[in-house]
């Protein structure tokens, strides 16, 4: 199995800047710091190998001293989100089917993974929806064009809906996996902690030794 784990440093200010607006740009960093610790306990428990590709903004080497050497690091490239995940991808797929998700989703399920690289047997596609109108997934069996994404005004509500639009023009039917959230704003968080009270991940240890919860008006 091959996970591509698509991130941007976590540094104040470059990252989870909605989530800032409430949090301050110094605990959003951190938080994106433990989402990625968490997600990559997750891909551990798979026996994944996974591929972290990275906004380069920040040189590769920063990555790597952040999260250790025990993965392969690239860099993204491309115009736009869409560009970058098929520019990745396509690249990819060299090496046989692969799996990219972002790096903002501290409790995504393990089976969720599993379930999508399934999928893979029977389709070309598959995604896996959020609630907000995005995806958090993107799994490929064979490379596709740039013009996928196509009209796709990333951050949109419809996200989702332009992209399966473009994907029925082309004559490809994506699986869909079950929705999952993503933490971007205030409200995810509250809800990823009202999730999640009871775990000892990275995410919730953060929040808990800050006093996120209680500071900033996140009611478990």
């Amino acid at each position: 199995m091959r996970v591509i784990v698509f991130t941007k440093f976590p540094r104040p200010g470059l990252v989870k800047t909605r989530l800032a607006r409430s949090i301050g740009f110094d605990h959003a960093a951190a938080l994106q710091a433990a989402f990625l610790r968490d997600e990559l306990d997750m891909l551990a428990g798979l026996n994944a190998a996974v591929t972290l590709c990275c906004d380069p903004v920040v040189p590769l080497r920063e990555y790597m001293d952040l999260l250790g050497r025990g993965f392969c690091y690239t860099e993204q490239c491309g115009a736009d989100l869409g560009q970058r995940m098929i520019c990745t991808m396509n690249a990819a797929l060299e090496d046989g089917p692969a799996l990219l998700i972002g790096s903002d989703l501290p409790d995504l399920p393990r089976t969720s993974i599993a379930e999508a690289w399934e999928m893979l047997d029977h389709a070309s596609v598959c995604l896996g929806p959020t609630p907000d109108g995005g995806f958090h997934l993107l799994g490929l069996r064979r490379p596709l064009p740039q013009e996928v994404f196509a009209g796709v005004r990333w951050g949109a509500p419809d996200v989702l809906a332009r992209s399966l639009g473009n994907f029925s023009a082309l004559g490809i039917g994506p699986r869909l996996l079950p929705s999952w959230p993503d933490v971007d704003t205030h409200m995810d968080l509250l809800d990823y902690a009202r999730r999640n009270q009871d775990s000892s991940a990275h995410t919730m240890v953060y929040i808990r030794e800050h006093n996120l919860v209680q500071n900033f008006g996140i009611s478990s």
